[in-house]
């Protein structure tokens, strides 16, 4: 790595080292060696903040906050001492060592083993790995894997010696290997055909004899099969094979391959259990399963000194079939040096011969892009010192019953790997002179390697296109798959999608288009159900064929998601393969599914709403059936993001009484939930729909809910306008619960404005207009209305009456606006100063449950019991109570918080 003119070289592969130039860089000792030490033997991979803690203190860390706060010195200190040579980065979750190729010894070595030039690659080793850093953890988990590495490293290179004839001058140093590592069987058989081959057949049967005689003493084992072989040629004095079959066929390891920590470890840990190993590793296309599993056979390629076999299944590949299995085993044996005239004639005789073959040897067979799991299965070894690797799209669930393979579902690069990748391609100058346009690039690609890898490449041949000009061209949903096109189909992200998708049954492939017209990020059974027309256990099996297919993921338990680039394609799909009207009836029956869901939550959630009645939805269509208030309210929470995507899905498509219906269904928890920004972004929207289909009734409750939101805001002018227009219409419609309400809150902002006359006029206009509806509902409103602004006034006495009887009918028949009228209560008692009565109103409201306490509520709850505290000298108790609401405030970035931040400060220095 360049930093100006000088270069950085770090250096694991004996003590810890940094140079910058020909200068050593001090490391700090202790902790911060340790830190170092971690990062690097995991260079350009986020190394989680928790597995630091564990190396730093080996396992025994302080308090979750003490140990995360003394990281963070140690990797300031580093950071000094490194000074120009600094590696490390912070990034989301952890931290990691980025290290340009070239740098780092650890890369230098195993690039020259992927190369098979062994002796380059250990002439690296200066000695025992960090011998110098103090970490039990470090030494156990990480550097004891890599002395094992090393060693099969050196057993290559020495069986590439004998192949060359170089017995001889091999005997010395074999003889000392295996007094260092007296029970390793294969450095024994290295220095018995050695001495065979030097023509020393009396020591080469004496050496035989030692080693037995270890394994017997010491594990009461015979030489294996191996060492048995080589000393049988001994003694039939049979010349040696000079070039024994083992093939080496794993393809090239990538070169900029980055992250997937978690993954790798997965992997170390189901080949570190002993016994045949299988692993399924399954993902999405382009989603990099080939990349992770091709670095890791390399990574791990040393433990299996008789071979690595690679195939190329094609089980997803728009060339043509998948390869069967007969080619793949006819392929396996040859490389395993079977005369092609011995090789049998049917698939059954061919894999057995290959289970012979590989009985006694330690193999990995990588089978990448697999179809299914009866591809796979002739063509698994059944040696327990055997590994096989398999990568597919499909999750190979078969294969995970029958076989027992370990399954590893490989998900998106996050957000910080990401980046990495770009850096690495790109160059850290270019990427930070736009840290802006990367990061929309790394959300454009939604973590696929494979598109970032396009952006890079793309950016790389053109190294003066601004990369603001391919976040432009990623920007449009409709062309974003063109923007991600090479020319080569083996690197285009629309034609590796389409390799899954062409293999669908016809109701997943059309279920998969239609969600090209969904809004939200994510869609549960029922509403895919809708989308499509389908039953709704019909359309569970058609999700769990996309899941498998990993066209979709069930991220939660009936709910299920796609990244950004298949949604765009299943746009291009739905456009393609649907006519508008199909189209146009699919958007219908998911808006009527929004719908008529949202309208059974909000009548459950709240009996006071005035909900508008619908019609019975097409039997097509799900609607969710919701048992309770708690129910329906944590639906809406699910819910929230893709009710909210439905109403503008409602104005793209053209459907305008949806587009005012589903913001008036979504009212009770868009009341409880506070979001004024977003409230008045759907109220805007079912104010346009109203007015585009002549619906004055529906008019009226958009302009009401608008007046309502300014009047919040403290708004009180564009409040007034929008409810005159409101009272305006609802009075020409006829609409007396309405004109009541719209009255009530003309009164509240007189009443905010100091008009107080002319508030109370109003009030008792509303409250003689409630009177004359139905029921005693809307009753309560107006009375603790006309209560609110009687205190005020002052007048907490004349106040009294009105707020105990809308207490009344609320204990009797109305609980959802019980907080409010205790909250008008507590505050006329704060008035009369009856302190206790108050603090035992605002106490109730704040225990009562979620879906009947808004936010706003509940900030104004605590604020007049901090209030009525602070009167009875409880100033702690005031100071706690307002702590909580600012809580609640700054949560929802209220601009109230300033204002209660400062009363706090008063309290804390008075």
């Amino acid at each position: 790595m360049e930093v100006g003119e000088l270069s950085v070289e770090l250096r694991v592969l004996g003590p810890l080292e940094v140079r910058l130039g020909d200068r050593p860089v001090p490391v700090p000792a202790g902790r911060a060696r340790v830190l170092l030490a971690s990062l690097l033997l995991r260079a350009d991979e986020v190394v989680p903040t928790d597995l630091l803690i564990d190396r730093l203190w080996d396992g025994a860390p302080p308090t979750a906050s003490r140990a995360r706060a003394t990281l963070q010195m140690v990797v300031t200190r580093l950071r000094q001492a490194l000074g120009e040579a600094n590696v490390v980065r912070t990034v989301a979750d952890g931290y990691l060592a980025e290290v340009p190729p070239g740098s780092l010894d650890l890369h230098r070595y195993r690039e020259l083993v992927a190369r098979r030039r062994f002796a380059e690659a250990l002439a690296l080793w200066r000695g025992e790995p960090l011998v110098d850093v103090r970490s039990d953890s470090l030494h156990r988990e990480e550097v004891a894997p890599l002395l094992e590495e090393r060693l099969g490293v050196l057993e290559r290179r020495v069986d590439a010696d004998l192949a060359v004839g170089r017995a001889a001058e091999l005997v010395p140093e074999l003889r000392a290997l295996t007094r260092q590592y007296p029970l390793r069987e294969r450095l024994w058989a290295q220095l018995v055909a050695a001495l065979h081959r030097a023509d020393r057949q009396a020591e080469a049967l004496a050496a035989y004899r030692e080693v037995r005689e270890h394994l017997v003493d010491e594990l009461g084992v015979e030489p294996g099969p191996a060492l048995r072989e080589v000393h049988r040629r001994v003694l039939g004095d049979e010349p040696a094979p000079r070039g024994p079959a083992v093939p080496r066929q794993l393809p090239a390891p990538p070169p900029f391959f980055t992250g997937r920590g978690d993954a790798i470890a997965a992997l170390d840990e189901a080949a570190s259990g002993g016994g045949a190993v299988i692993s399924a590793i399954n993902g999405t296309a382009g989603v990099g399963k080939t990349a992770l599993a091709v670095h890791w056979a390399h990574r791990v390629a040393t433990r299996f000194p008789d071979g690595q076999l690679h195939a190329n299944l094609r089980g997803f590949d728009v060339s043509g079939e998948p390869v069967p299995p007969r080619v793949v085993l006819r392929g396996f044996l040859d490389a395993l040096g079977v005369s092609p005239a011995t090789v049998p004639s049917t698939v059954d005789e061919m894999a057995a011969m290959y289970r012979s073959l590989l009985a006694d040897r330690r193999v990995l067979v990588l089978l990448d892009n697999a179809r299914d799991a009866d591809q796979v299965r002739p063509l698994l070894p059944a040696g327990p010192r055997c590994a096989v690797l398999v990568t597919s799209r499909n999750q190979l669930t078969g294969l995970v019953a029958g076989e027992g393979a370990a399954p590893l579902t490989l998900g998106l690069l996050d957000a910080g790997d990401s980046v990495v990748l770009l850096r690495r391609r790109l160059g850290a100058r270019r990427v930070d002179a736009d840290a802006g346009a990367i990061d929309e690039l790394v959300a454009r690609c939604a973590g696929l390697p494979l598109a970032l890898n396009v952006v890079a490449a793309r950016a790389a041949v053109n190294p003066r296109l601004p990369l603001r000009a391919l976040v432009d061209e990623l920007a449009d949903e409709e062309t974003r798959l063109d923007a991600l096109e090479t020319g080569d189909r083996a690197t285009s992200v629309r034609t590796a999608l389409s390799w899954s998708y062409r293999r669908l049954s016809p109701a997943a492939a059309r279920l998969f288009r239609l969600l090209g017209v969904a809004a939200g990020r994510d869609v549960p059974v029922a509403a895919a159900a809708s989308l499509a027309g389908l039953p709704v256990g019909r359309t569970r099996r058609v999700l769990g064929e996309l899941t498998g297919a990993h066209l979709l993921t069930e991220h939660e338990p009936g709910r299920y998601a796609w990244h950004d680039l298949l949604r765009a394609y299943a746009a291009e799909l739905v456009q393609e393969h649907e006519t508008a009207e199909e189209r146009r009836a699919a958007v219908r029956r998911l808006l009527d599914f929004h719908l008529h869901s949202a309208h059974r939550a909000g009548a459950l959630m709240s009996r006071h709403h005035a909900a508008v009645p619908l019609t019975t939805p097409d039997e097509a269509v799900h609607p969710v059936v919701l048992a309770d208030r708690d129910g329906a309210s944590a639906w809406c929470e699910v819910e929230h993001r893709n009710l909210v995507e439905a109403v503008g899905l409602a104005r793209r498509h053209g459907f305008p009484e949806h587009g005012w219906r589903l913001p008036n269904a979504m009212w009770p928890w868009l009341n409880l939930r506070q979001d004024s920004a977003e409230w008045t972004h759907l109220s805007e929207i079912a104010l346009e729909a109203a007015r585009a289909v002549g619906d004055e009734y529906a008019e009226a409750l958009s302009l009401h809910t608008l007046g309502c939101l300014a009047k919040n805001r403290s708004e009180y002018d564009s409040a007034l306008r929008l409810f005159e227009d409101a009272l305006r219409l609802r009075e020409r419609v006829g609409d007396v619960r309405g004109t009541a309400s719209t009255v009530a809150q003309v009164a509240g902002v007189y009443s905010r404005t100091g008009r107080f006359e002319e508030a109370c006029r109003l009030h008792v206009r509303a409250i003689e207009l409630s009177r004359a509806l139905p029921g005693a509902d809307y009753t309560t409103v107006t009375l603790n209305n006309y209560a609110d602004t009687l205190t005020r006034m002052g007048e907490y006495e004349r106040a009294l009456a009105p707020c105990l009887e809308a207490m009344e009918i609320c204990l009797r028949a109305d609980q959802d606006l019980l907080a409010s009228v205790k909250d008008t209560l507590g505050v006329i008692y704060l008035g009369l100063g009856r302190f206790d009565l108050a603090i035992g109103e605002f106490t109730e409201i704040l225990a009562s449950p979620r879906y009947l306490l808004s936010a706003r509520q509940e900030v104004f709850a605590l604020d007049n019991l901090a209030t009525a505290l602070e009167a009875t000298g409880d100033v702690a108790g005031a100071r706690d109570a307002l702590r909580r609401a600012l809580e609640v405030l700054e949560r929802d970035a209220n601009p109230r918080a300033e204002e209660v931040r400062a009363r706090l400060a008063e309290l804390v220095t008075g």
